[in-house]
C-alpha cells in the first residue's frame, strides 16, 4: 500500500465524517467545520495524484478508488444539499452528475470484464475541482451577492464539464463496445498461411500518426520479443518517433526495468491486464516516451493452463492521460501468434491516439 493510495483510502473514510458534520444541526458552526473537512479531504485529491505521477507510484488500485473517492465526496455533498434548506444547487445539477457517475461506473463494470483498466480523464478532473470549489462556497454560505453569482457560474459550469467528460470518456474508450476475444481483425498471417492482414500499412499509419502529433513511442515486450517494434522500425523515419524498445521475458527483468510490482504478479501473474498497464506504464516513463506500449501472453507450444490458454495476449497502451489494457485470445501456432498480437498492438495504438 503506497502513499497516495493511503492518502485516497483516508479520503474516502473522510466521507461519512464530513456529512455527519454538517447534517447535525447542533454541533456549534457545523457548516463551517464541515467546509474545513471538505478541504482537506479535497486536497488529497491532488496530492495523492501528484505524488504517484512524480514518484511513478501510479497503480490500477489507485486508478479505481481515485475516481471513486471523488465521486463519494463530491456526491455525498451534493446529496446533503438537497435535504438542507437554503442551497442554492437545483434539484437537475445534482441528477445529471450523479447519472453521469452512474454511467461510468456501469461503462467501467463492462470494460472490467474485458480486463480493461479505464483511469480518469483529465477533463473529468477539471469536472471535478469545479465542482469541489462550488461545493466549498456553497457551505461557507456566505451572506454575498457576488459570491451568489460565482456559485451559480460553477453550477452551471459542474453540468457542462458533466456532460462534456462523459461524452469525451465513452468516446476514447469505445473499444470497450467491441468483441476482442478472438482472433484479432488485423493479425499477421495465420496458421493457414493467409496474408490476413496488412502489419506494414498499419505500422506507416502509426509513424506518420505519431509524427504528426509530435509523439514518442516506446515499446515493452514479453511474448512477441520485439515483433511489434520490428513493424515500426521497418517503416522510414520511424527514428523520430521510437524512442526505446525493452524485452522483459522474465519477471525479474519486468520488475527492475518496468517497474513493475512484483505483488501485482503474485496477485495477477505476469500474463494479466494489471501486468500489462504496469509494463507500459513503466516503459513510457523509463523512456520519457508519450506513448508506452506492452505486450505480455503466452505464445506456445507449452506453458498454458485453465484460465491461461495458449493464445491468452494483453496489451497494454499508456498515454499522460490514461493506461488501457486489452485482452485477446489469439490461435495457430507459436510465431501466428505473436505476429497477430504485434499487428493488434499496433492497430490497438493508432485508435489510441487517433
Amino acid at each position: 500500500m503506497n502513499t497516495p493510495n493511503k492518502l485516497t483510502i483516508f479520503r474516502t473514510c473522510m466521507v461519512p465524517v464530513f456529512i455527519s458534520v454538517y447534517l447535525i444541526d447542533s454541533i456549534p458552526y457545523n457548516n463551517y467545520i464541515a467546509a474545513g473537512i471538505f478541504i482537506i479531504a479535497s486536497l488529497t485529491d491532488f496530492f495523492d495524484g501528484y505524488i504517484a505521477r512524480k514518484y511513478n507510484l501510479i497503480s490500477n488500485f489507485g486508478k479505481f478508488l481515485d475516481p471513486l473517492a471523488d465521486k463519494l465526496l463530491v456526491n455525498s455533498a451534493l446529496l446533503c444539499f438537497l435535504v438542507v434548506p437554503g442551497n442554492p444547487v437545483p434539484f437537475w445539477a445534482v441528477f445529471v452528475i450523479i447519472m453521469r457517475d452512474f454511467i461510468i461506473n456501469g461503462f467501467r463494470l463492462v470494460a472490467s470484464d474485458s480486463n480493461m483498466v479505464i483511469a480518469a480523464e483529465y477533463v473529468g478532473k477539471i469536472k471535478t475541482t469545479v465542482q469541489m470549489v462550488m461545493i466549498i462556497l456553497v457551505l461557507f454560505d456566505f451572506d454575498n451577492r457576488y459570491i451568489y453569482t460565482v456559485e451559480n457560474i460553477l453550477i452551471y459550469m459542474s453540468v457542462v464539464l458533466t456532460i462534456v467528460s462523459l461524452v469525451e470518456c465513452l468516446y476514447k474508450n469505445r473499444g470497450v463496445f467491441k468483441d476482442t476475444g478472438g482472433v484479432a481483425k488485423m493479425g499477421c498471417p495465420d496458421s493457414a498461411g493467409r496474408d490476413v492482414p496488412m502489419c506494414d500499412k498499419q505500422a506507416k499509419v502509426l509513424v506518420e500518426l505519431l509524427r504528426e502529433k509530435g509523439y514518442t513511442i516506446s515499446f515493452a515486450e514479453s511474448c512477441t520479443g520485439g515483433e511489434t517494434v520490428s513493424l515500426v522500425v521497418s517503416v522510414p523515419g520511424s527514428s523520430d518517433v521510437l524512442r526505446q524498445s525493452v524485452v522483459t521475458y522474465c519477471n525479474e527483468s519486468k520488475e527492475k526495468l518496468l517497474g513493475v510490482s512484483e505483488t501485482t504478479i503474485d496477485n495477477y501473474t505476469e500474463v494479466s491486464a494489471q501486468t500489462a498497464c504496469e509494463m507500459a506504464d513503466g516503459v513510457r516513463a523509463w523512456a520519457g516516451s508519450d506513448v508506452g506500449v506492452s505486450v505480455t501472453g503466452i505464445a506456445g507450444p507449452s506453458g498454458g493452463s485453465d484460465g491461461f490458454p495458449v493464445g491468452l495476449v494483453y496489451i497494454g497502451i499508456s498515454t499522460p492521460k490514461n493506461t488501457n489494457s486489452f485482452k485477446f485470445i489469439f490461435s495457430g501456432g507459436r510465431n501466428d501468434i505473436r505476429k497477430q498480437a504485434a499487428a493488434e498492438a499496433v492497430r490497438l495504438t493508432i485508435d489510441t491516439i487517433r
